[in-house]
């Protein structure tokens, strides 16, 4: 797991876990704390709802002030991806969507993410 996802706070956490229209928040934020804190970030093979539905979604966009959250996401699908959980992305297809993005982040984070589909677990 990327040391960046241990430094998530219940906030964002819940930010995240709105992601879904507000469906199933309480249920979403289970898991994600669950993914993070207790299990190193690694998803379980029957992962596919709870908590990677908010991951994937949050990953897809930047909401501004939010910065942070897209981060977090990004390494949660990238986790994700090395662990066989996401089947609708790749590293290449991931970072190819997320790449016009890194422009609206702060470096510090766009290099964190440049980082972390740079290299190979």
């Amino acid at each position: 797991m990327h040391p960046f996802l241990l430094t998530v706070t219940p906030a964002e956490l819940a930010f995240i876990s709105s992601f879904d229209g507000l469906q199933d928040e309480a249920k979403h934020y289970a898991a994600l704390n669950e993914l993070i804190f207790e299990r190193n970030g690694q998803f379980e093979a029957n992962e596919f709802w709870f908590p990677l539905e908010v991951v994937e979604l949050g990953a897809n966009s930047i909401k501004l002030g939010h910065e942070r959250e897209f981060v977090i996401c990004c390494l949660l699908v990238l986790s994700a991806i090395d662990s066989g959980h996401c089947f609708s992305h790749d590293r290449e297809s991931k970072y190819s969507a997320i790449e016009p993005l890194l422009t609206e982040l702060p470096c510090e984070y766009a290099d964190l993410l440049l980082e972390a589909y740079a290299s190979k677990n």
